[in-house]
């Protein structure tokens, strides 16, 4: 009953609070079944009042999407009708995570992991548990779908405990006496046939492993940030159109989404035509052309050969060349026109900074002193008519009339009511000019903070490939080499497999899941909601009892 207002014009206990729209039958029927419980001569009144306050958030979740909402949270609260990150947090959270922790093996053992917790929820759900135990289990499903995009990933990788998986490769073994090295020559001589899902297991344990990973890892980490930061975006722009705030609309969206896909969606541009790009074609048209020719006769030849593998432009290069001289030749280009291009788009990405950081504080100020001198001029007409008050049989209201709009207010909201402020041109401009120099170096930063991706992924491989190599194969391989009998031999193997086994659910499964686990959060956190996400609301708390108990405990 504290929680009560007590009204002297009507005598009567009024309480104030939120509910649901989509629950308000429900509220209803709920009095009135107290109504009917407690025998009450005067009957309780539910009554929709417009509040001067923002309302708080509220998203009705369930046993799957909880978890991600909790990601969400942890962050800020989302303000009332805020786009609500937690619906693309569902596929993207568990897809960064997938790419970092790449193995069929390990995303196996993180599957069982979660459909135990799952099928534990008959036994678990609604009873104290530890709570080491509970925040497992709190987030099963995300745990699942994080196995899952593991397992797709490793596939992709191909590698099940840092192993290849051989499923028809392109390449063949070449082994004899009158190959001077082993060596892999193609099955098929056609550069249209190629592995028929993911990597091809020759790539595994070849001289130049590392440097096709690297490069294939690096590029996909950065088209990945990248269309992960142009969604954000584009949510802002969604919010914007909402809420009907179209300066943010013309000055930071569009400005914006061409100032990150000038420069680092040209990038992945490059990335991708470099891709397509074939460049083992070119180098056999030139053999072709040139046969047994030495380099002096080609030079002094008409022959017009193509760039090769040997001119492929190095796109980091590439990249720096937007902003320096960049090589007349188009020979040297990624394509014909490259460079005007480039100087293109470099102008657009230049243009986009002054209008993100000027335009929108200027017409915020010029909207300003126009309702000044609007209010100003109104002012004579409606001095007498500014308050007052209309007094009926049921208890009293206030009447504001200003500039001729009349708003009814309730007296009890309008106690805690509050304005925007005063117009601040220098606050605003700051503010402006801040989130434009956070988001220009944050287009930097943040893209290459994508980059965490590839060095993950890439350390979760070399990890499990040493504990295999170092551990497992070493230990297996030593007792039949020296020698040794089949007891030996058969200890060195349990030991090789047990030691192998601790070291991959340690290591492996616990500490790199969990590394893995907190750079996707940071992603989303830092690099993917800071685009469109205020996060500065406040949560709906229902009414309980029970938790009133808990903090009075």
């Amino acid at each position: 009953m504290n929680k009560f207002l007590y009204d002297l014009g009507r005598k009567c206990l009024i309480a104030e609070g939120w509910f649901p729209k989509c629950n308000g039958d429900d509220v209803a029927a709920c009095l009135q079944r107290g109504n009917e419980r407690s025998n009450a001569v005067v009957p309780s009144i539910m009554n929709i009042i417009k509040a001067k306050d923002e309302p708080p958030t509220y998203f009705k979740t369930n046993k799957f999407t909880s978890a991600f909402q909790g990601i969400v949270d942890s962050y800020g609260i989302a303000r009332y009708r805020e786009i609500n990150p937690a619906v693309f947090t569902i596929v993207t959270f568990p897809y960064e995570f997938g790419i970092m922790f790449g193995d069929v093996g390990h995303g196996f053992l993180l599957f069982i992991f979660a459909l135990v917790l799952i099928w534990k929820e008959r036994d678990w759900e609604g009873k104290k548990i530890h709570e080491m135990v509970e925040m497992f289990y709190g987030g099963r499903y995300l745990i699942l779908l994080m196995a899952l995009f593991a397992f797709y990933q490793g596939w992709l990788y191909n590698e099940f405990f840092s192993m290849p998986m051989n499923f028809g490769s392109t390449w063949a073994l070449q082994i004899g006496s009158h190959h001077s090295n082993n060596t892999f020559t193609r099955k098929d001589f056609d550069p249209a046939k190629t592995y028929a899902f993911g990597v091809d297991p020759v790539w595994k344990g070849a001289t130049n492993e590392l440097l096709y990973y690297n490069s294939m890892k690096m590029k996909m980490s950065i088209i990945v940030g990248v269309t992960q930061m142009t969604l954000g975006i584009f949510l802002h722009l969604l919010n914007a159109v909402y809420f009907r705030q179209w300066y943010d609309v013309l000055f930071e969206f569009i400005p914006r989404v061409l100032f990150l896909l000038s420069i680092f969606g040209y990038l992945c541009f490059m990335i991708i035509f470099k891709w397509c790009t074939d460049y083992h074609g070119q180098d056999l048209a030139n053999y072709n052309m040139t046969g047994n020719m030495t380099p002096a006769q080609i030079a002094n030849s008409s022959i017009q050969l193509f760039k090769g593998t040997a001119k492929a432009p190095v796109l980091l290069n590439e990249l720096i060349f937007m902003v320096l001289p960049h090589p007349d030749s188009d020979n040297d280009n990624l394509y014909v026109g490259q460079s005007r291009v480039q100087t293109i788009l470099i102008i657009i990405a230049f243009v986009c900074v002054p209008i993100m950081m000027c335009f929108k504080p200027l017409l915020l100020l010029r909207d300003n002193n126009k309702r000044k001198k609007h209010a100003a001029s109104q002012m004579p007409q409606n001095a007498d008519l500014k308050e007052k008050q209309h007094k009926d049989g049921t208890g009293s209201s206030v009447v504001h009339h200003i500039d001729g709009i009349e708003e009814e207010v309730d007296p009890i909201l309008s106690e805690d009511g509050h304005g925007h402020g005063e117009f601040e041109f220098s606050e605003v401009m700051v503010h402006q000019s801040l989130e434009t120099i956070e988001f220009v170096l944050g287009s930097v930063s943040h893209t290459a903070s994508y980059l965490r991706l590839w060095a993950l992924s890439l350390a979760h491989s070399e990890l499990a490939t040493v504990f295999w190599g170092k551990v497992m194969y070493t230990l297996l391989s030593m007792a039949p080499s020296q020698g040794m009998s089949f007891v030996v031999t058969a200890f060195c193997v349990f030991v090789g497999q047990s030691v192998w086994f601790f070291i991959t659910l340690l290591v492996m499964m616990f500490m790199e899941g969990l590394s893995a686990f907190l750079h996707a959060l940071r992603l989303h956190w830092v690099e993917f909601q800071s685009k469109f996400y205020k996060g500065d609301g406040h949560q709906f708390q229902p009414f309980s009892y029970s938790r009133l108990n808990t903090e009075n405990q």
